[in-house]
């Protein structure tokens, strides 16, 4: 099997990267199941599923992406998880930003509940682990933390369903941006985002921002 996707993610992962995005059929259309995007995630045989970053770097948000010989390896809440063929990688196009807004999802909450991780009890009622949304109210923060001091910490506070998330960036692009010029948001109205949760820590999962599109 083969699969088309619109790269939503290309964020940093435990040594490698983390590719996701959206499925679309052979127009670009994105595809649907049960009235959510049809999410994928690639992985690969590695200690997080993590995708190399010399297979995943030359890849940049909202390229379509082409994958051939797809296994799913769903693992807990990650069932959107596939093994693929890393010689296969390949770019197919590019979605247009304009249509974003038709991929966006609406919730209650972001991924499980209002808060900015899961406890391992609450993971296991999980049933997925990206979503895309937008929101037109946020402000980037930057924070230092002692143990390291010159590789500050890029993180978003944003409005969503009238909760308010802090949540940190792994999109390495963006965060390398803003780091080289803060004022690169200062009149973007509305912000698009692909959310993920990262590996545990402690015994909770935390939530992520994996893009920033804007």
């Amino acid at each position: 099997m083969n699969a088309r996707f619109i790269c939503l993610a290309n964020s940093l992962k435990e040594g490698g990267r983390c590719l996701a995005g959206i499925e679309v059929n052979d127009h670009n259309q994105p595809l649907f199941i049960n009235n959510r995007p049809k999410w994928i995630r690639p992985v690969c045989h590695t200690t997080h599923g993590e995708v190399p970053v010399h297979i995943a770097i030359p890849y940049r948000l909202l390229d379509i992406i082409e994958i051939d010989d797809i296994e799913g390896h769903p693992h807990l809440y990650q069932t959107e998880n596939v093994l693929f063929n890393t010689h296969s990688i390949k770019c197919g196009g590019k979605f247009d930003s304009e249509h974003l807004k038709n991929i966006c999802e609406k919730h209650p909450c972001i991924l499980g509940n209002k808060g900015k991780a899961l406890s391992s009890e609450t993971i296991e009622l999980l049933d997925h682990s990206l979503m895309f949304i937008t929101t037109d109210q946020f402000e980037i923060i930057k924070k230092i933390y002692p143990e390291k001091p010159h590789r500050p910490q890029i993180r978003i506070a944003f409005s969503y369903m009238d909760t308010i998330y802090e949540l940190p960036v792994t999109d390495p692009e963006f965060r390398d941006h803003y780091i080289e010029d803060n004022t690169i948001l200062n009149h973007v109205q509305r912000v698009y985002m692909c959310l993920s949760i990262g590996i545990p820590w402690e015994g909770w999962y935390y939530k992520l921002v994996a893009s920033i599109i804007y």
